[in-house]
């Protein structure tokens, strides 16, 4: 039987990131069966701005992972997401279901070396987003109507010393691609603010938001380099940096269409990712992990920076994992976003997300 290396404790994280969570493992050395299956509901509030009047969404998620063998392991994911209806002064939003299914698989090669792949893609679902606009210092309210649909995959190679000492190291390797097809058009009431915008998107059809008026298509492709170090420390205490970079296909992926948390935030189920409300182009991530008895606290700190100056965002999350009996943990997490765009608060947001984890005998 194989020995699972130190990074395994850390594999539900790492493959989230991705837009998985279904691979939780044992924390007994030694011990490579762990099939289980998890439930998380998760819930997202996001305070009314100017530029951001949505209100939030809620989540299930239904995972599960299977081992074939002592070093090969199996997964998938199903994930549904309510985007709340959200209403601003003149335009209003229904509210959509969005979908996420991702599955994948992990190769345990040695005692210090595992491999991962996995594949995610979410369905076409029309969405609805109400937004605002600003032309010559009027704001203008409207819906971004949209036919959304994303396909993408992520690999990634994992290094732990595994030696048991009072200090082990885990490094982390991963590239992961996600394809984003999107068809929208602007529906603009009929307000004084929407004729000014109408006008004006006739005089420059190509500023701003004026190419969503006449109708878009709006693919883009991200693909995303991320690398984590984690250190053990006494076996109780877990110390890492996770940083991560992104690149487009489009030279200002923030001008494809309309780039938001409903259209294309669905980057995975992890709550410590939050919701971006623009293309990232760096994030880094601090956080630390203390193990006390059947308790866990994870406690991290993100910070993101958006493409085209478009600002960046602060996240603080804190999750609390109980460990019940041997085949059963629960978990609490709860994260806060701030976005600031020159120097200035222009989204605040929080997540709060409960866990059920059972882990079969």
């Amino acid at each position: 039987m194989c020995a699972q290396p130190r990074a395994v404790r850390g594999v539900r994280t790492l493959v989230s990131r991705f837009g998985v969570l279904a691979v939780v493992l044992s924390l007994a050395a030694g011990v490579a069966s762990a099939h289980d299956l998890g439930l998380d509901l998760t819930l997202n509030g996001t305070a009314t701005s100017p530029n951001n009047p949505r209100t939030g969404s809620a989540g299930l998620i239904l995972s599960g992972s299977y081992d074939f063998t002592d070093r090969w392991t199996g997964f998938l994911t199903a994930m549904y997401v309510r985007d709340f209806a959200t209403r601003s002064a003149d335009s209003s939003s229904p509210g959509s279901n969005v979908f996420l299914f991702s599955g994948g698989a992990m190769f345990l090669a040695s005692s210090h070396l595992m491999f991962m792949a996995t594949v995610t893609g979410s369905p076409p679902t029309v969405q609805r987003n109400a937004t605002a606009v600003i032309v010559n210092d009027t704001t203008a309210n409207l819906v971004v109507r949209g036919t959304n649909a994303s396909l993408g995959g992520s690999v990634l190679g994992s290094y732990a010393t595994n030696g048991f000492s009072n200090w082990e190291h885990t490094v982390d390797l991963a590239v992961g691609v996600n394809h984003f097809e999107s068809n929208q058009v602007a529906e603009l009431p009929d307000t004084a603010a929407a004729r000014l915008v109408r006008g004006f998107c006739t005089q420059e059809p190509a500023r701003g938001y004026c190419p969503l008026v006449n109708g878009v298509k709006a693919p883009l492709t991200q693909v995303r380099f991320s690398a984590t170090y984690t250190a053990t420390l006494f076996l109780k205490t877990d110390v890492g940096l996770d940083l991560s970079g992104f690149v487009y296909d489009h030279p200002d992926p923030f001008s494809v269409g309309s780039f938001s948390a409903v259209v294309l935030g669905r980057q995975g189920p992890e709550v410590g990712l939050g919701l971006p409300i623009a293309p990232w182009r760096l994030t880094a991530r601090p956080f630390v992990i203390i193990r006390a008895g059947k308790f866990s606290v994870r406690l991290a700190y993100q910070l993101g920076l958006y493409t085209s100056d478009a600002g960046s965002n602060h996240l603080v999350s804190v999750r609390l994992t109980w460990k019940l009996s041997p085949s059963l943990r629960v978990s609490l997490t709860g994260l806060g976003q701030t976005d600031v765009d020159r120097g200035a608060v222009v989204n605040r947001g929080g997540t709060l997300t409960g866990g059920v984890l059972y882990i079969f005998p």
